[in-house]
């Protein structure tokens, strides 16, 4: 069984989309899955730093370089310790009055050893039901030797808001789900950032993801 986790993928890009659509107000509210859990009681993961274009999290051991033109920040920010989920890093393109709708985040979410990829992906289009129609839900596919899952959605008509695309791919770590966040107002655009993940990089983790680590260093790319 899953616990309610409160904060959205998209928290931070509350400046570019708020003012364009109510709809992912709502979103943002309510958080990309229903339920996770159950938690676990750990110091919080170090939430990574910028490196050039690249951002690095050796807690996790993996580094990802953002697409050119974007505007990338190591969230440094987490949930409450009841939900214990935590915004790594967000990006978008630095457009004048929020008119392009791209952004990126990555998040992390605490799982349990039992949790499978399907009763994360299903806890996910749970909490999304109420804004978002599900477009794909079974796709999945390897980078950097890890195995990744894809779940597709388009937001559901609302008066005022424009239609929003949204793709998240994640992976299972020990005690997480790392999730990578990618939307735009359409579908082309969400592609060509999902394929921005060709970048990422994993080397050894400097501690394993049970235990506390006070400061990233750079993962060292191949």
């Amino acid at each position: 069984m899953f616990v309610q986790r409160s904060v959205a993928v998209v928290l931070l890009c509350a400046a570019v989309f708020l003012a364009a659509s109510p709809l992912m107000a709502q979103a943002q509210s309510s958080g990309p899955r229903a339920e996770l859990g159950p938690q676990v009681n750990e110091p919080h993961p170090d939430y990574g730093a910028i490196n050039g274009k690249r951002y690095v999290n050796g807690y996790f051991g993996f580094s990802y370089a953002y697409p050119e033109g974007f505007e990338g920040n190591a969230a440094q920010s987490g949930s409450s310790t009841a939900t214990l989920m935590y915004n790594l890093f967000t990006a978008n393109p630095p457009s004048a009055g929020g008119s392009d709708m791209r952004f990126i985040s990555i998040t992390c979410d605490t799982i349990k050893a039992s949790d499978s990829p399907k009763a994360f992906t299903d806890a996910m289009v749970k909490t999304f039901a109420a804004a978002f129609d599900v477009l794909h839900a079974d796709k999945h596919y390897t980078l950097a030797g890890r195995q990744f899952y894809r779940v597709d959605m388009v937001s559901k008509p609302a008066p005022g808001s424009p239609k929003i695309y949204q793709t998240q791919v994640f992976t299972m770590l020990p005690n997480y789900a790392v999730s990578f966040s990618f939307m735009a107002a359409n579908p082309n655009d969400v592609e060509t950032l999902v394929h921005s993940m060709e970048s990422i990089n994993f080397v050894q983790a400097e501690r394993p993801a049970s235990a506390p680590l006070n400061a990233a260093r750079t993962p060292q790319s191949k």
